[in-house]
């Protein structure tokens, strides 16, 4: 997905530097970067990645399912559903449907299916990059952050129920969060709008392919920062297909917030956010 472009203004980031660039006939390791420390590129956008990461070649997500050519299956004034190639070194195949609902709210599935001869341990993660200087909460409950891997002081904070990412300056880091009841909040700019995300909340018995259900990245090198959803680890076996959905709202201003504000069950996050 490009971009989310609501009352005129594009949320999403795409990278400067492969806008308008061919890449059809060269290896997408060899597109121009900013950060050579990630071995792929970064288109931008969102996007449906395989977890876990340690399964990837090379330390890339499977290049025929982040940078190959998708079909587009059924399409309306209201959906698309888009299907990849099958990856020959994963054996997977990713389909994504995403659905308007209203001129504020939009869901996206996520399907990944197993086409090869054994199961495989696989997780669905929905990778949103986002425009600078952005805010991501999660109501965590007394649970804190956890780093992946950078330098997250001062702009990762925790009280006794939220955890916020403020991704107002070029720092890498990357954080780990629990997400006890599926939601999560993000702030774009410094006054919005706001995007809404709510998921199946996880279950005792679910088990993550990062430990954690969701994640925030922020680069040192482009003006972005990525909110993460993942899906349970699921032991796909050959020939069955897994599924992970979202539901998003988007509010227009501060103004609209506040009146969600005043009705929301989510009344501790939508504080720590303000």
């Amino acid at each position: 997905m490009w971009d989310i472009n609501f009352r005129g203004k594009s949320l999403l980031f795409q990278n400067p530097d492969l806008d308008g660039l061919p890449f059809e006939d060269i290896q997408p390791s060899d597109l121009p970067t900013r950060s050579p420390q990630f071995g792929f590129p970064l288109w931008g956008g969102e996007k449906t990645w395989i977890a876990p990461d340690t399964s990837w070649a090379n330390g890339a997500p499977f290049s025929a399912l982040d940078s190959g050519p998708y079909q587009v299956r059924s399409k309306s004034d209201t959906h698309i559903k888009l299907v990849s190639t099958i990856c020959p070194i994963s054996n997977l195949s990713v389909s994504r449907r995403i659905t308007l609902s209203s001129n504020d709210r939009w869901s996206i599935e996520h399907s990944v299916t197993n086409h090869g001869t054994h199961p495989r341990p696989t997780g669905i993660w929905s990778v949103m990059m986002l425009d600078t200087p952005a805010k991501i909460g999660v109501d965590t409950g007394a649970a804190q952050a956890s780093t992946v891997f950078g330098n997250p002081d001062e702009m990762v904070t925790s009280d006794q129920t939220c955890v916020v990412s403020d991704c107002s300056r070029l720092q890498e880091f990357k954080v780990g969060l629990p997400n006890p009841d599926g939601n999560s909040l993000i702030r774009c700019g410094e006054n919005g709008p706001w995007i809404g995300c709510s998921v199946t909340p996880p279950q005792k018995s679910d088990q993550y392919a990062h430990q954690h259900p969701f994640e925030v990245f922020n680069s040192g090198d482009y003006a972005y920062c990525e909110a993460e959803w993942h899906s349970p680890l699921c032991n796909l076996g050959s020939g069955e297909t897994m599924s992970f959905k979202q539901a998003f709202r988007v509010w227009t201003n501060d103004e609209v917030f506040n009146a969600q504000k005043k009705q929301s069950e989510n009344k501790e996050l939508l504080s720590c956010m303000s």
